[in-house]
């Protein structure tokens, strides 16, 4: 899993994470905020046989949630994402390697933040997902406490928030649509300050709520 870096176009954000690859995924172990995450998301829907995750990583949240297929140019953490029972791809999200409508459910979960061209993406999600396959986006509304806590970090040149560009609600609302999906509706989470010194377990909260720190929405493709 390497022919990325011979080829020359492994995303500088995935370089990031790969050289980091075990230290990021340790990160998940016994933490209450990846359980107010996964909370979230399994309150969005039920997932499929054909689902496939973009920005797989290192395969937490798709062990967890049972998601079949995981894409990510990062060849460590494709490795880790494996050995979680992921089948891993080794692809751009720009780029998908899968047949035109042959899948029924595509998530992004913190990834479409970290993508050189998020537009792109979810044009090229809407291509290969059937009509009437869901996407299910994960992320940290730019406005939020989380989000303006991430904001100052990349400002610092965090080596990984560095790279991310993060959305505001309506921004991304308007980009799906766009890209011809309809919002289906969602779940918000993480309502406590990101500057707590130990965070707890959160119920998540139907809507998309701009004031938390992460919103799990669902759309349709039509």
């Amino acid at each position: 899993m390497n022919n990325f870096f011979h080829r020359g176009i492994f995303p500088q954000a995935s370089e990031a994470f790969d050289k980091i690859a075990e230290t990021y995924d340790e990160w998940y172990d016994d933490n209450p905020l990846f359980d107010c995450e996964l909370r979230a998301l399994s309150e969005v829907t039920s997932v499929s046989p054909l689902s496939l995750e973009v920005g797989v990583g290192s395969g937490r949240f798709s062990q967890a949630l049972g998601i079949r297929y995981g894409v990510d140019p990062a060849p460590g953490l494709l490795r880790l994402a494996k050995r979680r029972g992921v089948q891993p791809v080794q692809a751009l999200a720009e780029a998908l390697p899968f047949k035109k409508s042959s899948l029924e459910q595509i998530f992004f979960i913190f990834s479409l933040c970290f993508l050189e061209d998020s537009f792109k993406a979810l044009q090229e999600a809407a291509a290969v997902l059937k009509t009437g396959g869901l996407l299910i986006i994960g992320f940290v509304p730019k406005h939020s406490s989380w989000g303006v806590c991430y904001e100052q970090k990349k400002q610092k040149g965090h080596p990984l928030y560095k790279y991310a560009s993060f959305f505001c609600l309506q921004n991304l609302l308007s980009n799906i649509d766009k890209a011809q999906f309809r919002i289906e509706g969602g779940t918000s989470t993480l309502f406590q300050s990101p500057k707590l010194k130990k965070y707890r377990t959160e119920k998540p909260v139907k809507g998309l709520l701009s004031r938390a720190g992460f919103i799990v929405l669902a759309a349709r493709r039509l």
